[in-house]
């Protein structure tokens, strides 16, 4: 039986300060359905997940299966519009069918603030 490949992409994507970058997400249609992205935005940077920096996500969970899928949304809006009620029909391997993942958790974006440092004397 053929499946699915995971296959990622670069899409445009606006922090909470409304700064556009350029951040790797899935390409599937059904996570494409919600995520917000649209094509990259040539020029603008690449937005690279750190310890300090990340990229708003929605966590979905398959409670038959325990499996979770963390999706990148790249858009404020996009993650408005996501609800407790929001599920995730996706495609998983060794299964025949789609798998229906139901809304676990919605994790914020994460970006450092610039402070000014304190100066010892000598």
């Amino acid at each position: 039986m053929a499946q699915d490949s995971r296959n990622s992409n670069l899409f445009k994507y606006v922090d909470d300060n409304g700064t556009t970058w350029n951040a790797r997400g899935e390409l599937q249609t059904a996570v494409n359905a919600i995520d917000g992205s649209t094509a990259l935005q040539a020029g603008a940077p690449v937005w690279i997940d750190t310890g300090r920096r990340q990229t708003r996500k929605a966590v979905f969970f398959d409670p038959a299966t325990f499996r979770t899928k963390r999706v990148v949304v790249f858009t404020a809006a996009a993650f408005t519009a996501i609800t407790g009620s929001s599920t995730l029909s996706v495609p998983v391997p060794g299964s025949s069918t789609n798998v229906t993942y139901s809304l676990s958790q919605k994790i914020p974006e994460k970006q450092p603030v610039a402070k000014t440092s304190k100066n010892l004397a000598d």
